[in-house]
This record gives structure tokens, C-alpha cells and sequence, in this order.
């Protein structure tokens, strides 16, 4: 009985979560309350795994994403720049001549890989790390290869996820990137 209400209060505490992500976002108006709340989100996770006390999960919720907004934002948006870049080179590459057509496809495939790579680990670093701005790409790129198993078991469990999410798509109604986080 008692594993079962620690389950049931995982559950519902993962829950809170998603909704204090949500409640965040809008409150940033969409455009700079995604990435700060998606920071936040990452750093209460942080805490739990750590066994830290979390009295408040609103009140905890609240102070990460104002501590980590400024950073969030910028850091989120220059890597949003930088993936639309990335996939619009992608979608022009069939019009490129022939003969710099498959030396572009590696370069785009080798700048995904690296991207990825640098997504994964760049909330992570916000939340664990008191760097400057620009030293936070680097830290998450030496983060993500520092392992390449880390990395390979990273990306299994995104992709059993996304899996996950395409058979039952109201999952993620309930815990939204909560799951992503824990990953």
C-alpha cells in the first residue's frame, strides 16, 4: 500500500508540474516564458532526483523561472534561430547543384548531430551550472559527448517517448515535457 501511494504521489506531483509549466508559459505570454519555464522545469527535477524538500512546488516553480529567465531566453531563442537555419538549409539542398548536393548533406546531418546534441543538454546546464551566456553552448556540447553511452540511453529514452506519445497522444495532455526532463 505504501509503494502505491508513492506512486500516485509521483504521479500527481508530475502532474503539478505540467501545469505550473503551462500556468509559466502563459504568464511569459508564450515567446519568453517557454524556455525560462522549460529551465524551471528541468531545475525542480533537479531537486527531486537530489532528495531536496520541496514545500511549495509553485513557490519553488515560481523563483527558478524568474533566476533563470534572462539566460533561458536568450539561450532558447539563439538556438531556435540557429535549428530553423539548420532545416531551412535542409529543405534547400535539393536545389543546390549536383555536385556540392551530397557534401551539403553532411554538413547539415553533422550540424543536426551537433544541435541535438546541444538541445539535450542545454537546460540541464542552465539549471546545474552559474556560467556566462556564451559559455553554456560549449558547456552543454562537452556535457552531451563527456558520455557516449549517457548520450545513446538519452536518446533511447526520447525515443521510446515519442513512441509512447504517437500510440497514446493524451499522455501528454497530462505530463507534457515533464517526462522529457526526467530523461
Amino acid at each position: 500500500m505504501l509503494k502505491s501511494a508513492k506512486i500516485v504521489n509521483f504521479i500527481y506531483m508530475v502532474f503539478c508540474l505540467h501545469i505550473q509549466w503551462l500556468l509559466h508559459v502563459v504568464k511569459g505570454f508564450i515567446i519568453a516564458g517557454i524556455f525560462p519555464s522549460t529551465a524551471a522545469v528541468y531545475a525542480v527535477i533537479r531537486d527531486l532526483l537530489l532528495k531536496k524538500e520541496i514545500d511549495s512546488l509553485s513557490y519553488t516553480f515560481s523563483n527558478y523561472y524568474s533566476h533563470n529567465f534572462k539566460v533561458a531566453n536568450i539561450l532558447g531563442w539563439l538556438f531556435f534561430a540557429f535549428s530553423g537555419a539548420v532545416i531551412l538549409n535542409f529543405m534547400y539542398i535539393p536545389y543546390y547543384p549536383e555536385s556540392i548536393r551530397i557534401f551539403m548533406y553532411g554538413m547539415i546531418v553533422f550540424l543536426a548531430v551537433i544541435l541535438m546534441v546541444a538541445w539535450f543538454y542545454l537546460f540541464p546546464s542552465v539549471v546545474h551550472f552559474d556560467f556566462p551566456v556564451h559559455i553554456y553552448i560549449i558547456g552543454s556540447l562537452k556535457t552531451g559527448f563527456s558520455s557516449l553511452f549517457g548520450l545513446l540511453l538519452h536518446i533511447m529514452t526520447i525515443c521510446i517517448f515519442v513512441i509512447t506519445l504517437l500510440k497514446f497522444p493524451a499522455i501528454y495532455f497530462f505530463f507534457g515535457i515533464t517526462p522529457l526532463a526526467f530523461a
